[in-house]
């Protein structure tokens, strides 16, 4: 890609400070990498010298395991898919959920997790290259993200953790009509010969959590041990985490950028009407076209996953939305449970195209500035500006296949209202022949 950055030796003292992209990023992606889905050393530090990327590290080995134990669960999880991914599955009640969403939810975290080891390797050269542009855009001052990033954060991780301890509660939980005692074997004598532990403690958790949400992992039940239950429960932790951080990293990225925008367009506000000189307006334009490929270089490396996290988030909308429908049968709580579920993968999906859409605003935002330059202070600089404004098209995208504005929001609502109507016509397409389910299987199955 075409260079335009100024570039600053690695000694300069001005990438260090207390500002940037870097600095107010940092816990955040510290957090990430504890948790093993950002393997990046030094990855809290201000000076960006210090952020590099080591394959024999520690976090980029529990990445790597984490790496291995979805791929493993996935395999189970797509061998379950491909034997029963059905027609009586698509047009039972729940089927589509059940048979498809464990092996999407962790093939999601087989993807996200390879994507951000591949941005993990790149993120310190591109760290330097953003920080590079912030330098150059110091004269315009430095935005100020500290309480934005914090809100976000806090928002969006609380109200994921809220909806994944409902989950893991209602699943979870002994005693009721919807009780996993439904899971009980029992032989041709009517016999009871095995029962999950419904005991309060950790143990008796960890046996119904492993058995009920990951039942396609297990042949018998008999064959559950705690040790088994421990590394679903944190694979299945850690998973979620991974899910929710795609969506919140594009967040924070995509207001980083979009900040760096807002400077130029109050300093352009600030002299409107002014008559600037060829080397004032050269200026402008150069720091104009030094956000543009900033943003073309972001998007080449997160580009995928964009895709991967729209994608993730329209399929997920869909079968909570299928299976809040079908939740007018379950108890109450679990129907509270299954709205809020739907409304949070909504407002969280929202609040990504938004942020994202804003980095296409903010450039846009430079145009009416450019329009209102008198006609004395009108010359080739100014006509060069408007001419790189208004032909070149600043947005993040999803692989390349289409471009996060705000319309793109009603199109990702149009394409959900859509596949809600083809999978309402698929159930009730065999409305009058009775299905039997697996009560369990069905309405365990967040993921």
């Amino acid at each position: 890609m075409y260079e335009l950055y100024y570039r600053i030796p690695y000694g300069d003292g001005r990438i260090f400070g207390h500002s940037g992209m870097q600095y107010y990023l940092r816990f955040v992606l510290l957090f990430a990498s504890m948790c093993g889905v950002f393997p990046v050393k030094k990855v809290y530090s201000t000076n960006i010298e210090r952020v590099t990327f080591a394959w024999m590290s520690v976090v980029t080995t529990y990445s790597f395991l984490l790496l291995c134990g979805y791929l493993t669960v996935e395999i189970y999880s797509l061998d379950y898919t491909v034997r029963n991914l059905n027609e009586d599955n698509l047009t039972a009640k729940g089927g589509i959920k059940k048979a498809t969403s464990g092996s999407i939810f962790y093939g999601n975290a087989c993807v996200a997790m390879a994507l951000f080891i591949r941005l993990a390797r790149k993120w310190p050269k591109l760290v330097a290259d953003w920080k590079a542009v912030e330098v150059a855009m110091e004269k315009f001052g430095t935005p100020k993200l500290g309480w934005k990033v914090a809100i976000m954060t806090t928002v969006l991780l609380t109200l994921a953790f809220v909806e994944h301890g409902l989950h893991n509660w209602l699943n979870t939980r002994p005693g009721g009509k919807d009780d996993i005692t439904s899971m009980s074997r029992v032989d041709s004598n009517d016999t009871m010969t095995y029962q999950i532990d419904q005991s309060l403690t950790f143990k008796g958790y960890l046996e119904r959590f492993a058995l009920k949400t990951h039942w396609y992992l297990f042949n018998e039940p008999t064959d559950y041990h705690p040790i088994k239950g421990f590394i679903i429960m944190w694979l299945s932790l850690s998973a979620t985490f991974l899910w929710n951080f795609t969506d919140l990293f594009i967040m924070l990225v995509s207001s980083a950028l979009a900040a760096q925008f807002h400077l130029l367009t109050v300093a352009l506000k600030n002299v409107r009407a002014q008559i600037l000189t060829i080397t004032q307006w050269r200026e402008y334009r150069e720091t104009y076209t030094l956000l543009t490929h900033l943003v073309k270089n972001v998007d080449d490396h997160i580009n995928c996953i964009i895709m991967l996290s729209i994608a993730n988030n329209i399929y997920f909308i869909c079968a909570q939305l299928i299976t809040e429908i079908d939740s007018i049968h379950h108890s109450y709580f679990r129907t509270l449970f299954y709205m809020y579920s739907f409304l949070f993968l909504v407002f969280r999906t929202t609040a990504v195209v938004m942020q994202a859409a804003a980095i296409h605003d903010e450039s846009k935002c430079v145009l009416p500035e450019l329009f209102l330059c008198p006609a004395r202070g009108y010359c080739s600089e100014t006509q060069r500006f408007l001419h790189e404004v208004t032909a070149d098209y600043v947005a993040l995208t999803g692989l390349n296949m289409f471009s996060i504005t705000r319309n793109f929001l009603l199109g990702v609502a149009g394409a959900i209202l859509t596949y809600e109507i083809v999978l309402i016509q698929l159930q009730n397409k065999n409305v009058d022949e009775p299905h039997t389910m697996d009560f369990v299987a069905m309405t365990t199955m967040k993921y």
